[in-house]
């Protein structure tokens, strides 16, 4: 049985601003985004969706949509300014996720940095590339876990 699982990028702003915008979702957009080893996982083992924060605060705030008022709260619980990737299984539960500008701190980091969290292997010249693929799969394997309790 092929395990998919969603892939959100939740964001304080519209994704269309991210073209001329300075930061984190500009940056991941234009590195990990369009590297082809990420993307390749991305469509083997992902739905890829966004979020806008603005929106899912109107579906938590949704007394109409107890359900999606709670998925919509739990995802809000996981969201850290300006933009929070995350892995979630098909019902909503969130199993995986980093911040943005973690993430980019991290990868900024020399592997052979004391306090480095990701491991820079895995045969890619880009460390941002390795660390992506990195937490895509770490995903996976929490989804299993998940599922198998």
């Amino acid at each position: 049985m092929t395990l998919t699982l969603v892939h959100i990028f939740e964001l304080f702003q519209h994704l269309s601003s991210l073209h001329t915008s300075v930061g984190s979702g500009r940056t991941l957009r234009e590195t990990v985004l369009e590297s082809s080893p990420v993307l390749a996982l991305l469509n083997q083992s992902f739905i890829s969706s966004w979020s806008l924060v603005r929106e899912l605060e109107n579906m938590q705030a949704d007394e109409q949509k107890p359900v999606l008022s709670e998925k919509a709260r739990l995802h809000l619980e996981k969201y850290n300014f300006p933009v929070e990737m995350m892995v979630a299984l098909p019902n909503g539960t969130i199993v995986h996720h980093i911040n943005a500008n973690f993430f980019l701190d991290e990868t900024a980091m020399k592997p052979e940095e004391e306090g480095a969290t990701f491991s820079f292997s895995g045969g890619f010249e880009d460390p941002s590339t390795a660390t992506y693929i990195s937490f895509l799969k770490e995903g996976l394997e929490k989804a299993k876990e998940y599922l198998a309790q």
